[in-house]
């Protein structure tokens, strides 16, 4: 009875020390932009959310500009109530903040336990700032929106997977570069227009949707939404449940490394605009499709080497590959390594709309 006694005083001892915060009167703070202030500062955009008592909800944009990330929460300290940061959960940056870097302010949030661990990063064409407070109507507010449309882009799209710890563990790993997705207002919307391309914390180049999906497909094992495929006599097939299922081989990472891509696809056709799908039509969709593959999968990793960037993490594959492995050697040829992609398609299931 004595130890059932001391534990519920335990307890009530404990919930005495946790502050009470009631959902309808903590602001909760969805998302954050970034971009350049005047005098060298940071302009930080923030989108909060209060709910009444009637369950509706109202959504309000603040400003504020300082020389750090924590400088920036201390200029929105005059906010009537605490913020809560536990939901956040998209950081934006504009494209010329990228270019400079974002590690600073990224790690002010990794340090941060109320943070919560799945924060999507994203890079803005144009202004993060207008981004944020142009609302476009939406009804549930712009950060839970961008939060659904790379969560839906990502789970059942062609988007990589991408989050702020996902980018913390690309930026300090050996072999491998972060990506982010790029956001673009047009008009009354906000969409996805590609891939950001990082070199450590800063932005270096970016990628189309179309590349966007052949990324996808070659950087691991993946299942993809629908891609419309272009064929030589003009015709065009949807493609839909694309699988893809990734090895990576190298050999002699160590002294003359080279690298073979093995990408094999599975997918069905949900639309044909030619006049009859023929199975001899179907093998043609499929080598058009694994050419298209090959020659974007390789023209992508020469722009990588380029820059002198590996978001494919090339490099971690020949680390995981090669015994005592030297990654000031690995530095030195991956510019110059030589790739190959082999890719083979398997069409199955056809639904055809003509």
């Amino acid at each position: 009875m004595k130890y059932v006694c001391s534990l519920l005083l335990f307890c009530f001892l404990l919930t005495g020390c946790v502050a009470e915060e009631i959902i309808d009167e903590v602001p909760i703070l969805f998302i954050v932009g970034y971009d350049h202030g005047e005098d060298g500062k940071i302009k930080g955009t923030i989108s909060l959310q209060t709910f009444d008592p009637n369950q509706e909800v109202e959504t309000r944009g603040f400003e504020a500009e300082a020389y750090t990330s924590k400088g920036l929460r201390n200029q929105l300290s005059g906010l009537p109530k605490p913020i809560s940061i536990g939901k956040m959960a998209v950081l934006l940056f504009s494209e010329d903040m990228a270019e400079e870097g974002i590690i600073d302010i990224l790690d002010s949030f990794l340090r941060d336990p109320a943070a919560g661990r799945l924060i999507y990063v994203g890079v803005v064409e144009g202004s993060a700032s207008e981004l944020i407070k142009n609302e476009f109507q939406y009804l549930q507010g712009i950060g839970p929106f961008l939060q659904n449309l790379i969560k839906q882009s990502v789970e059942y799209g062609n988007m990589p997977e991408n989050n702020l710890h996902l980018f913390d563990y690309k930026y300090y790993g050996d072999g491998m570069d972060p990506v982010t997705p790029i956001l673009r207002m047009e008009e009354t919307e906000v969409k996805i227009k590609g891939l950001a391309l990082f070199d450590d914390d800063k932005m270096v180049g970016k990628l189309n949707l179309d590349e966007m999906f052949i990324f996808a497909l070659i950087n691991k094992s993946f299942s993809a939404g629908l891609y419309e495929l272009e064929l030589p006599d003009g015709e065009y097939a949807n493609l839909q449940k694309i699988k893809s299922k990734v090895k990576y081989k190298v050999e002699n990472g160590n002294t003359e490394p080279s690298l073979n891509i093995s990408v094999k696809l599975n997918g069905n056709i949900v639309e044909y605009t030619g006049e009859k799908l023929t199975k001899e039509k179907k093998t043609e969709i499929a080598q058009t499709f694994e050419k298209k593959v090959e020659a974007q999968g390789l023209d992508m990793i020469a722009q990588f080497q380029k820059l002198g960037i590996d978001p494919f993490s090339i490099g971690d594959h020949a680390r995981s590959q090669t015994r005592n492995f030297d990654f000031k050697k690995w530095d030195e040829r991956y510019p110059n390594l030589p790739v190959t992609i082999d890719v083979k398609v398997n069409i199955g299931e056809s639904g055809i709309i003509d």
